[in-house]
C-alpha cells in the first residue's frame, strides 16, 4: 500500500492562488472564442493565455517544499506580464485581472515586492500608453493603477491583522496547553497520593456520574477503577451479618441525592468473602456557579478498631464475670462476722468498711458487664439469645441474595428454591451464620460458568436446607474431616484462600440446635451440604392435618 503524498501548506497556497487566476483566464479565453474569435487571434492575447497556463503547469509540478522561500516571487510577476500581454490595446478590462498578482504580493510579501509589483504594472501601462491604441488614456491608467494599490495595500493591511491573529492565538494555544498539562499533572499527582492511602475516596455529582476513585473504595467495594459507574459487587449491611441495605439507602445513592453524613457505620461482605466494618463520610465541596454540585464520599475501614472493641469488652466481660465470686466471698464472710455480738467495735468498723467496700466493688462490677448479655467475637458468639420458633424462608432468601453478587463476579449462578414457610425453633442469628457458611463456600469453590442451587423444604419432622455445588468437590478420603475446625483440602488451599475454621464453626451450630450436616461429594464435580433442622411440635400438627 503506497503511502500518500504530504502537502504542506505553504504549497497548497501557491497551488490556489495561481489556480484562481488561471480559472479565471481560462473562462475569459473561452467567452472570447465565442463572442469576438477576432480578439483570440491576436499574437499577444495568444501568448498572454498560454504564458498563464504555462505557469500554472509549473506551479502545480514544482517541489515548493525543497525550493528557496522567496523563488515563489517570480511567479506573480511572470502573472502580471501576462496579465499585460492579455490587456494590451483591447477595450476589454483586462487589466483588472492584475488585481490577481497584486493581491498575491501584497498578502504574501513585504511592502517592497508589492511596490516593485506596482512599478511593474505602471511600466506596462505607459508602454500601452506610448505605444497602444489611443483608447487607453491617462486618466483610466491612473485609476487601474491606484485601484490596484489601494487593493494590494488593503490585502498586505488585512493579513499582517490575520498574521498577528494567528501569532496571538498560537500564544494563548500554548499558554491553555501549558494549563492543561499542569492541571493533569496536578491531578495524575492527586491521584497517586489518594492512592497510596488507606482511606476510600469517591467524588459523585448530583447529577448522577462517580467522577472518581482511588483504588482503596475500589478495593473495598469491588469496583474496576478505570470505570467508577459499574455496580459495587461488594454490597452494604445494616449489621454484622444482618439485612442487606436496600438500594436506594446506600452510602453512595445518598451521596448523589445530595445528602452529607458523618461516621455512617456499614457493614459490607467483600468479593473475597470478608466481613468489614465501614465508617462513611459525605461532605459537600465548594463548587462555582456553572459546576454540578459535588460531593465527597470518605470511607474509613474500622474493622480492626471494632475487633479491638470487642475483644475489650470480652476482656471486661470476663473479668468482671471473674471478680464476681471473690467479692461475693469477702461480703459473705463480712455479713458473717458483723453477726458476732462479740467483736469489739474496732473490729466491728473494720468490717463494716470492707464490708461497704466489696458491695461498692460489686456494683461496679455489674455496671461493668450492664445489660449486656452476649459478647461477640470474630465469628465465634458466646450467648444464650432465646430460641423462638422463626420462619426460615426469609433468612434463606437474604442469605442467598447477599452472595448473588459474589456468583455474578465469578460468573456463578446462584439460584433458590422454597416451599412456603419453614418454621423451626431457632436463634435466627445462628442459622443466618450457617446458611451465609455453606452458601459462600460454594460460591468460592465454583468455577465460572458452574451453579450453586439452595432449596428448602420439609421431610417428615425436619425443615430440611441444601446447598449444591458444582464445583471442585472433595476426596473421599477427605470428607471425614472436612468438618473438622482448621482443616482444608489440598484443592480447596489451591483455588481459594480461607483458615477452614467456617464449616467447623457451622456443624457446632447446627448440633446446638439439635440438627445435622451432613456432606456428599464427588470430587471434580461438586458438592452438597444438607441441613436438618426438627420442625416444631405445632408445625409437625398443621402439615398432618394439611
Amino acid at each position: 500500500m503506497s503511502t500518500p503524498i504530504q502537502i504542506s501548506g505553504r504549497t497548497r497556497s501557491i497551488w490556489l492562488t495561481q489556480l484562481s487566476l488561471a480559472g479565471a483566464v481560462v473562462v475569459i479565453a473561452l467567452l472570447v472564442m465565442v463572442l469576438d474569435p477576432a480578439l483570440f487571434g491576436q499574437p499577444h492575447f495568444l501568448v498572454g493565455t498560454a504564458l498563464v497556463l504555462a505557469l500554472t503547469t509549473f506551479t502545480i509540478g514544482a517541489p515548493w517544499a525543497r525550493m528557496p522561500k522567496n523563488a515563489v516571487i517570480a511567479i506573480p510577476f511572470l502573472d502580471a506580464i501576462a496579465i499585460g500581454l492579455l490587456a494590451y490595446t483591447t477595450d476589454l478590462r483586462l487589466s483588472f485581472l492584475w488585481a490577481f498578482p497584486v493581491m498575491w504580493a501584497g498578502m504574501h510579501f513585504r511592502l517592497t515586492i508589492l511596490g516593485a509589483m506596482l512599478g511593474l504594472i505602471g511600466l506596462m501601462i505607459a508602454l500601452e500608453l506610448l505605444y497602444g491604441s489611443a483608447t487607453n488614456t491617462a486618466l483610466r491608467a491612473f485609476v487601474v493603477l491606484s485601484t490596484l494599490a489601494f487593493i494590494g495595500i488593503t490585502a498586505h493591511l488585512a493579513m499582517r491583522q490575520v498574521r498577528a491573529s494567528r501569532r496571538l492565538m498560537a500564544r494563548q494555544s500554548r499558554r491553555l496547553q501549558a494549563t492543561v498539562e499542569r492541571r493533569s499533572e496536578q491531578e495524575r499527582r492527586t491521584n497517586e497520593i489518594l492512592n497510596v492511602v488507606d482511606i476510600g475516596v469517591a467524588r459523585v455529582t448530583t447529577s448522577g456520574p462517580t467522577l472518581s476513585i482511588n483504588s482503596t473504595y475500589a478495593r473495598l467495594y469491588g469496583i474496576d477503577p478505570r470505570d467508577p459507574e459499574q455496580p459495587a459487587r461488594s454490597v452494604e449491611y445494616s449489621g454484622y451479618r444482618g439485612m442487606p441495605v436496600p438500594p436506594a439507602d446506600r452510602t453512595l445513592a445518598r451521596a448523589r441525592r445530595g445528602e452529607t453524613f458523618h461516621d455512617q457505620r456499614v457493614w459490607i461482605f467483600t468479593i473475597d468473602g470478608q466481613w468489614r466494618t465501614l465508617s462513611v463520610t459525605a461532605k459537600r465541596l465548594r463548587s462555582s456557579a456553572h459546576e454540578d454540585e459535588t460531593i465527597l464520599l470518605l470511607v474509613h475501614d474500622v474493622t480492626t478498631v471494632v475487633q479491638a472493641q470487642r475483644d475489650r469488652e470480652r476482656l471486661a466481660a470476663i473479668a468482671s464475670h471473674e471478680l464476681r465470686h471473690p467479692l461475693t466471698v469477702m461480703i459473705g464472710t463480712a455479713e458473717l462476722a458483723l453477726e458476732d455480738e462479740a467483736m469489739s467495735p474496732k473490729a466491728v468498723e473494720r468490717f463494716q468498711k470492707l464490708l461497704d467496700a466489696s458491695e461498692r466493688m460489686l456494683e461496679m462490677t455489674q455496671q461493668m458487664l450492664g445489660p449486656r448479655s452476649a459478647v461477640r467475637s470474630g465469628t465465634v458468639v458466646e450467648d444464650a439469645c432465646p430460641r423462638e420458633e422463626t420462619d426460615l424462608t426469609p433468612i434463606l432468601v437474604d442469605s442467598v441474595a447477599s452472595y448473588e453478587q459474589a456468583g455474578h463476579a465469578k460468573d456463578v449462578r446462584v439460584s433458590l428454591s422454597t416451599s412456603g414457610r419453614l418454621a423451626a425453633v431457632v436463634d435466627g442469628f445462628r442459622i443466618r451464620q450457617v446458611f451465609d457458611n455453606l452458601v459462600s463456600n460454594a460460591v468460592k469453590y465454583t468455577r465460572a460458568g458452574g451453579t450453586v442451587d439452595v432449596s428448602a423444604g420439609k421431610e417428615g419432622n425436619d425443615v430440611v436446607i441444601s446447598v449444591a455445588d458444582t464445583g471442585i468437590g472433595i476426596a473421599p478420603d477427605d470428607l471425614p474431616r472436612v468438618l473438622t475446625p482448621y482443616f482444608r483440602t489440598a484443592e480447596a488451599k489451591k483455588t481459594a484462600g480461607g483458615t477452614g475454621l467456617g464449616l467447623g464453626i457451622t456443624q457446632e451450630i447446627v448440633h446446638a440446635h439439635d440438627g445435622v450436616l451432613s456432606v456428599d461429594s464427588v470430587l471434580g464435580e461438586g458438592t452438597v451440604f444438607t441441613v436438618r433442622l426438627p420442625a416444631p411440635p405445632a408445625a409437625r400438627g398443621s402439615e398432618a392435618t394439611a
